[in-house]
């Protein structure tokens, strides 16, 4: 139990620290069993632990605080990242997790942690209170909810999120839109972000430059099932209940 202390200030770790604190290999491999033996710790995936409540026996880690530690370059991502920052309009029990090398999706404690391919590492943040969690920035969130809506809950969950944004940097916004370089992406912004441009304070620079970039296109903002309201000043067709919630109007799409 000596070392029971030491992986408490760790809270999550692998082999190779628990090696590295008692000197050997083998002698790391017997202790990680034992302590597992009498739910001293959990193991979350392959070569990652964490210590447990010793009342609950759950972790001491949290959601966010595992997803940092999955890999080198993890970090949160999507609908995670925005319940980060408080923006959550309701509770999942999954976790968005980017990250330059791959993982398995797993569950670990009823979460799911979900593997997204890095397409960045511009806006990745360490949370200033705790070096475990690394999260993308608000403006970087942002553009990644509306190029991958379906990994924010769907595009009633992400309005109901950003109309709790107070202010959004638009110069960082047109970095992140322009390092992905999507015409749809500029297009979706656009439209989405122009209902909160008075709230996050978004100047007729960020539209002018997302219509000169959106191209010619007329596109579906979700499935061409649903989006039957076409948009003509953003070239969009958007569900009908997305009139409800941004109160704009539009014209029937056939």
């Amino acid at each position: 139990m000596k070392y029971l202390e030491e992986l408490h200030k760790l809270r999550i770790f692998q082999l190779k620290d628990v090696e590295k604190l008692v000197g050997n290999l083998n002698t790391a491999k017997d202790l990680l069993q034992n302590y597992k033996k009498q739910q001293l710790i959990s193991q979350v995936r392959r070569d990652l632990y964490v210590v447990t409540n010793l009342a609950t026996k759950t972790s001491l880690a949290t959601k966010f605080e595992i997803a940092g530690k999955i890999t080198p370059t993890s970090y949160l991502s999507y609908q995670s990242a925005l319940e980060f920052h408080g923006l959550a309009h309701q509770v999942f029990f999954d976790v968005w997790v980017s990250s330059d090398s791959r993982f398995n999706t797993f569950k670990f404690e009823g979460i799911e942690f979900q593997y997204c391919d890095s397409k960045s590492m511009a806006g990745v943040i360490s949370a200033n209170a705790n070096s475990f969690i690394r999260v993308t920035n608000l403006e970087r969130t942002v553009i990644d909810c509306v190029d991958k809506i379906e990994r924010c809950g769907g595009i009633e969950e992400l309005i109901q999120c950003f109309s709790l944004i107070t202010y959004l940097d638009e110069e960082l916004l047109l970095d992140y839109l322009e390092e992905y370089g999507k015409q749809f992406l500029y297009q979706k912004a656009g439209f989405i972000l122009e209902y909160f441009r008075q709230e996050v304070k978004l100047s007729d620079h960020f539209f002018e430059t997302c219509k000169r970039e959106m191209g010619k296109s007329t596109r579906y903002l979700t499935d061409p099932s649903e989006s039957t309201y076409y948009f003509k000043k953003w070239k969009l067709c958007a569900p009908a209940n997305v009139l409800s919630i941004l109160e704009q109007g539009g014209e029937s799409y056939v």
